[in-house]
C-alpha cells in the first residue's frame, strides 16, 4: 500500500507570513539561502531525469521546513518528493516553480 501525496491545489500565495520563533532570526538568513540552492539541484537533476536526486532533495527539504515551522514548505516538497518516488516526472517543473515563487514571496514574523 503506497501513501497518498499531500493535496497541494492552493497558491503558493496563500501562506505568505509564516510565524518562525525568534530563536531561528539569526538562522534565517541562510536557511533560505540553501532551500534556493535546492531547488537549484533539483531542477539541474530534472534536468537529467535524475529522479533520486530530485526525491532526496525534497525529502531534506520537507524536513527542514517543518523544523523551522513552515508547513507550505514542508507540504510542497513533499508532493514533489512522492512525485519523483514515483519515477515521474510529470508536473515536477511546475512544484519547482511553485516552490521558488513561495520562498520569493513569503514573508517571515519571529515571535
Amino acid at each position: 500500500m503506497s501513501a497518498t501525496p499531500p493535496i497541494d491545489n492552493a497558491s503558493p500565495h496563500d501562506a505568505k507570513i509564516v510565524h518562525v520563533e525568534s530563536d531561528f532570526e539569526p538562522l534565517m538568513g541562510k536557511f533560505m539561502t540553501n532551500r534556493k540552492k535546492e531547488i537549484v539541484t533539483m531542477r539541474e537533476a530534472l534536468a537529467q531525469q535524475d529522479l533520486e536526486t530530485v526525491r532526496k532533495v525534497a525529502h531534506g527539504m520537507k524536513g527542514a521546513g517543518g523544523s523551522y515551522g513552515f508547513d507550505r514548505i514542508t507540504t510542497m516538497a513533499a508532493t514533489i518528493e512522492h512525485t519523483a518516488k514515483a519515477g515521474t516526472s510529470a508536473g515536477l517543473a511546475e512544484e519547482l516553480d511553485r516552490l521558488a515563487t513561495y520562498l520569493e514571496h513569503v514573508q517571515v514574523i519571529f515571535d
